[in-house]
């Protein structure tokens, strides 16, 4: 698992990649949410970005399906354009053969 913050105009988001099996069982969750500034306890200790609320997916897979692609979004939600770029970038980076 790993999770990647950056600001936009002042907005903070985050991209959190999650690997879960193995060799040809293998599958990887990229997920794209706000991340919100956590307050510290102690002047000591600096704020640092942590994902906001976040919804939990759970997939489960018969060895012999092909796994799906599958993309969601909230109709609610906007979402500046070079935020989504920044997130496809980071996911292709990831992504083997995809010349990155």
């Amino acid at each position: 698992m790993s999770l990647l913050t950056w600001d936009h105009d002042g907005d903070l988001y985050c991209a959190l990649t999650t690997e879960t099996g193995t060799g040809e069982g293998r599958t990887t969750h990229f997920e794209l949410s706000e991340a919100r500034i956590v307050a510290s306890g102690s002047p000591a200790v600096p704020a640092s970005p942590a994902p906001g609320p976040t919804a939990v997916t759970v997939v489960v897979y018969a060895p012999e399906e092909e796994k799906p692609a599958e993309v969601f979004f909230d109709g609610m939600q906007t979402l500046p354009f070079t935020v989504l770029q920044h997130f496809v970038a980071t996911v292709a980076a990831q992504l083997p053969g995809t010349g990155s």
